[in-house]
């Protein structure tokens, strides 16, 4: 059975490598690479305003970048398949540069649209440079295959579906405190902060409950201020699960209807059995529906105001608890990281595109 690198995205999972191998043995004979996406420098910078998510995002590609020049001593072997995205591109690129002989695939393509012409003109052209060295890209929403096929036709047929995963048993815990009794959100891809502010101005000082939201400085506006909303800066991946599991009710607001961004932050309050609040489009119908989680309609902060009055005042409510039981166990079931990892890799090897 050939040797396949495996780039995993959390040094956690060293801890569960006997687990991890002996979930897809029958399918490859794997090598296991850790990477990770923070460390200190990046963690500096999130609490940074102005050019914080600049500075980020550099860190962000120099860590990358440093795990990729790394994976040149497997240059060797035929297969590699990327959990960390990030990674995987500039493994591809590297390759595509050497003219390295590599089956590559990558899990987690997401591709947002910006403000700026010139940037979204050179992200694309390096995509399009980068993935033209991949076989599998694979997309963690079902209508991502028709998006991204219109704004990557080169790339259209290497695009494949598969359910997102994720553990969350992180080995160094940061925990959160907070005073009192309060909502979370939080995340950056994707994100509509200000329905959620809609929502929350219109709350009566009766019903009115804290409502904390975990970002970065760049996804805040002016507008977003003075909104019953507090924003909070620096919470770092392995605190993210401490500051959800102490609220008591986790609302992830989105933005576009067609990207999938979310699921981990959505599954980690499945884990932890906290209510969940979303918003109801399709790439969250791919893994969950109304018996698991409330479901808003897109951009109407009404909507969303009345599933958060209702759920603050009936926590110890059947229907409350009730989907909170069914989200624990669909995500125990179905999204487990070992789940996700036999998904991938079996796609990877035998559903790949260009089997099909």
């Amino acid at each position: 059975m050939e040797r396949t690198v495996i780039v995993l995205d959390s040094f956690e999972y060293k801890l569960k490598e006997k687990e991890l191998q002996k979930s897809i043995e029958n399918i490859c004979n794997p090598i296991f690479v850790y990477t990770k996406y923070e460390n200190a420098l990046t963690e500096i910078f999130q609490r940074t305003k102005l050019v914080g998510g600049f500075l980020t995002h550099i860190s962000y590609w120099l860590l990358s970048l440093i795990y990729a020049l790394r994976l040149l001593k497997c240059r060797n072997k035929k297969r590699i398949i990327f959990i960390n995205p990030i990674v995987g591109i500039f493994y591809a690129a590297i390759c595509r540069i050497l003219c390295i002989n590599t089956i590559i695939s990558i899990a987690g393509f997401l591709f947002e649209n910006k403000q700026s012409r010139l940037y979204y003109a050179i992200r694309k052209k390096f995509v399009n440079f980068c993935y033209k060295k991949v076989e599998t890209i694979i997309l963690y929403g079902r209508d991502e295959q028709k998006l991204y096929s219109n704004i990557f036709p080169k790339l259209k047929d290497k695009f494949v579906f598969v359910q997102y995963g994720k553990d969350y048993n992180y080995k160094k815990v940061k925990h959160f405190n907070h005073s009192r009794e309060y909502i979370s959100s939080g995340g950056r891809s994707n994100r509509n902060y200000q329905t959620l502010c809609d929502a929350m101005r219109g709350i009566d000082n009766s019903q009115r409950i804290d409502c904390l939201v975990a970002t970065r400085p760049e996804c805040v506006t002016p507008s977003m201020l003075n909104c019953n909303v507090d924003f909070i800066y620096g919470i770092t991946l392995n605190q993210f699960g401490s500051f959800i599991k102490g609220s008591k009710l986790f609302i992830l607001p989105l933005r576009d209807t067609n990207i999938s961004a979310g699921h981990m932050s959505m599954m980690e309050a499945m884990a932890v059995r906290v209510p969940v609040i979303v918003t109801d489009i399709p790439s969250i119908r791919d893994y969950v529906d109304d018996n698991c989680v409330f479901f808003y309609n897109a951009n109407d902060a009404c909507d969303l105001r009345r599933k958060i009055i209702f759920i603050v005042g009936n926590l110890d409510s059947d229907i409350v608890k009730n989907k909170v039981k069914n989200a624990w166990a669909l995500y125990n079931k179905e999204y487990s990281f070992q789940s996700l990892l036999q998904r991938i890799v079996n796609t990877s090897i035998y559903v790949s595109p260009s089997r099909l």
